[in-house]
């Protein structure tokens, strides 16, 4: 005989309820729920396309003002950083409306057609499981009556006790096999049903995960471009400098004309040959002086790329469609923009192409500082110096006393000729060439020879 114990069928009852209430869960909560959160995703994404038209609007209008600075006369250079950034903005928009799009199609939509299909799936699967168990447990309990009815005959004492012990034992196998049906029907349904409802949240999160992974790429690059917008303030941005370079070399040059003009005058109504001073130390304004002489725009480019970190290509890079980022071959020289690299790029200039953009600073290697590179800075700088400073240079020639015409005339075209030497450094694109020409023209005072008219 096969006893079944009330707690195996009580195990088994508690299994069926739990089963029908995830069937009940998924349809009564999580669908609802589920309703709620893509019409707040429907509002979110209608919010998000009027800021998308606003900003449209307002970056077409930075673009006219990037017009207009640039039809100026004064601020050419700033029309062409309203349009850089116009530009940047414009390409984290096109990403926004990229992210949205992606948040329309693999979020929205395809939430909301589950859930119209999900309905009726589920209420057929519920059911089907639910006719099936009644079925197998139907079958079971008329199985157990008609053990029961078997034995109550068997206990009356009839001839044939043999062969209702014989069909006892076939009951009883019988009854067997439906439980173990009926068992393994509550445990199948309810592994569905624990799949289903699984099933679903995975769902959700995945869909979830794809728009997270679009939503990152868009701040990825906004931040990108973001770093290539040229920060002003005040006169200072991407020519801000110059225009300082320019008014303080127009300050020296003026200072340089004036002293010019009071030593000529000083010299034509001496008597005497003036007595060279002592050079007076260098002020922090001489520096300035030297340091903003206009030059031209290759000698401007090479003086700004000592002050920064250069790089050479070991690898070759290709930016596709990326606009952002910096195309190289192998062997390129970059000239590094920003002070350190953001989580493994850089951002930088190619001194080949003049394009700027990021690019995988593993790709490349540091140039060092080289000896060479020192000293022809170092004599760079030292030969403005000394072309600029021949006055306080020069050996002091004290001549004979003499006062005729012809020794101040001659003293006066030699300390006119070193001022205009030293006018000349100033003047911006005087090469080399037309300054050891003026020398050979003009003589020093090292040439000059006093004839004594006395």
């Amino acid at each position: 005989m096969v006893v079944t114990g009330t707690s195996k069928m009580s195990r088994a009852d508690e299994v069926h309820r739990i089963t029908e209430n995830v069937y009940k869960s998924i349809m009564e909560q999580f669908n609802p729920c589920l309703r709620n959160f893509v019409a707040m995703g429907k509002t979110y994404e209608k919010a998000l396309s009027s800021v998308t038209f606003a900003a449209k609007g307002y970056f077409d209008a930075l673009v006219r003002m990037g017009e207009l600075a640039s039809e100026s006369h004064g601020s050419k250079d700033l029309g062409d950083v309203l349009f850089q950034m116009a530009e940047v903005h414009r390409q984290i928009q096109m990403q926004l409306e990229d992210m949205l799009k992606s948040f329309h199609n693999e979020l929205l939509t395809e939430l909301e057609k589950k859930v119209e299909l999900d309905a009726r799936y589920l209420n057929a699967a519920l059911k089907k499981y639910q006719m099936e168990h009644r079925s197998k447990g139907e079958s079971l309990e008329k199985c157990q009556a008609e053990l029961k009815k078997l034995r109550r005959k068997s206990q009356q004492g009839s001839k044939s006790a043999s062969k209702y012990r014989d069909n006892e034992m076939q009951y009883v196998e019988t009854i067997s096999s439906r439980q173990s049906e009926l068992d393994s029907h509550i445990a199948e349904g309810y592994v569905n049903a624990l799949t289903e409802e699984r099933r679903r949240y995975c769902f959700l999160v995945d869909r979830q995960c794809a728009i997270a992974k679009s939503t990152n790429t868009y701040h990825t690059k906004r931040m990108m471009g973001m770093e290539s917008v040229p920060m002003l303030n005040g006169t200072s941005g991407a020519h801000g400098e110059d225009y300082q370079h320019w008014m303080d070399s127009q300050a020296a040059q003026a200072k340089s004309a004036s002293t010019q003009v009071h030593r000529q005058s000083g010299e034509i109504y001496s008597n005497t040959l003036p007595v060279r001073k002592v050079a007076p130390t260098k002020s922090k304004s001489t520096v300035a002086e030297t340091q903003t002489l206009p030059r031209s725009s290759s000698v401007a480019a090479g003086l700004e790329r000592n002050g920064r970190t250069r790089v050479q290509a070991i690898f070759s890079h290709s930016a596709g469609d990326n606009n952002t980022l910096l195309s190289f071959i192998e062997g390129d020289i970059i000239t590094l923009l920003v002070p350190e690299a953001r989580d493994g790029w850089h951002y930088g200039e190619s001194e080949k192409t003049r394009m700027r953009g990021w690019f995988p600073f593993s790709y490349t290697r540091v140039i060092p500082e080289t000896d060479g590179s020192r000293l022809g800075v170092s004599f760079q700088h030292g030969r403005s110096c000394s072309t600029g400073n021949l006055l306080e240079r020069e050996p002091m020639v004290l001549p004979s006393p003499d006062y005729g015409p012809t020794s101040r005339l001659m003293a006066q075209n030699a300390s006119l000729g070193r001022h205009q030497r030293t006018y000349s450094v100033a003047t911006p694109g005087f090469s080399q060439q037309g300054l050891d020409g003026y020398e050979a023209r003009f003589p020093t005072s090292s040439e000059i020879k006093l004839i004594s008219t006395v």
